[in-house]
């Protein structure tokens, strides 16, 4: 015990100010002799060089980021290691491609006697990287007819498009690499109406969207696009059944003089709805023989009225004893 206390005694002792500041001068000093010596002796290390790429960029585009660097093994002296990591002194490898879109691939055999030139006073110890790759495709334009989604058209609830879909653009061109062109179906371009819960007549400029919009071009990049809404309301109308070729089957009846029409109508022209709008039919040359039942037809004498429905759309045939 008394052991520890004298060990600790003795650290103490080092706290004070004077004593601290001649520990730390000698700890520094010995650290930056010992720096300096290791930095002149030979290492191996692996280096990042940079590259630079060169083609025609009127001609192809870069379908994926291109590398921008190299992975090399060299040997030279530590501080001159050092300062290759940090990237000074280095020259980026010039990679000029002629057709890049045919060959995705560079051997490291391609440019190596460039990076040992390029290193100067470090020795080149091989390529770690066997091969560069790179992908880079033709630059093509293509032209597309243009059609609106309607389907996807999201209108608030209750609304529906009441007038042709009208857009000032019959047809676009996108720009971008060939392989991704080519997958594209080249009769049809279809854009989506980006707006949502819509509840009034639409005149807005649409955004054309691509799927790779960071490899492609658009022109136009927006279309107009214009059309009418309006809200309808659901309606009930009771009507009498008109019965036709009463005379085909004798001893026969029904009891049957009305029904409900449930039907869809523009809330502005609600009131326009007579019972002269709708005809309800019912043939008796019709007549399923196996359940006695009557098939009722619906006739719409206007077109403001949609999606005109019955709950019951037979009735029930009776026989005279």
């Amino acid at each position: 015990m008394k052991k520890y206390l004298s060990v600790i005694k003795q650290f103490l002792r080092f706290q004070k100010p004077d004593n601290l500041k001649v520990v730390v001068y000698c700890v520094l000093t010995a650290a930056t002799f010992w720096f300096f010596s290791a930095l002149n002796k030979e290492y191996d290390a692996s280096v990042k060089y940079p590259v630079e790429w060169g083609f025609d960029e009127d001609k192809y585009i870069i379908v994926e980021e291109l590398p921008e660097n190299i992975q090399i093994n060299v040997s030279g002296l530590g501080w001159k290691l050092l300062r290759a990591n940090s990237g000074l002194g280095l020259q980026p490898l010039n990679l000029k491609l002629t057709d890049p879109a045919t060959n995705h691939r560079l051997p490291g055999s391609y440019f190596a006697s460039q990076v040992a030139e390029a290193l100067g006073e470090l020795q080149l110890n091989y390529i770690i990287e066997d091969s560069l790759l790179f992908n880079i495709d033709y630059r093509v334009a293509q032209s597309f007819p243009i059609y609106i989604d309607s389907v996807g058209i999201d209108l608030e609830d209750n609304y529906r498009i009441v007038s042709p879909i009208v857009f000032d653009t019959k047809l676009i061109e996108i720009e971008g690499p060939r392989s991704l062109i080519e997958e594209m179906p080249k009769d049809t371009f279809w854009v989506k109406v980006v707006e949502t819960n819509i509840d009034s007549n639409f005149d807005n400029e649409i955004p054309i969207q691509v799927k790779y919009p960071k490899l492609m071009e658009v022109r136009p990049r927006t279309i107009k696009v214009m059309f009418e809404v309006a809200k309808f309301i659901n309606q009930t109308i009771n009507l009498p059944i008109q019965y036709t070729n009463t005379e085909a089957l004798k001893n026969i009846f029904v009891k049957d003089s009305i029904v409900t029409v449930h039907y869809l109508v523009q809330e502005n022209f609600k009131d326009s709805i007579t019972s002269d709008s709708l005809v309800v039919l019912a043939d008796f040359k019709s007549v399923n023989k196996a359940d006695s039942t009557l098939t009722l037809v619906l006739e719409s004498n206007t077109n403001l009225i949609i999606d005109p429905y019955f709950n019951f759309p037979q009735v029930k045939v009776y026989y005279n004893e």
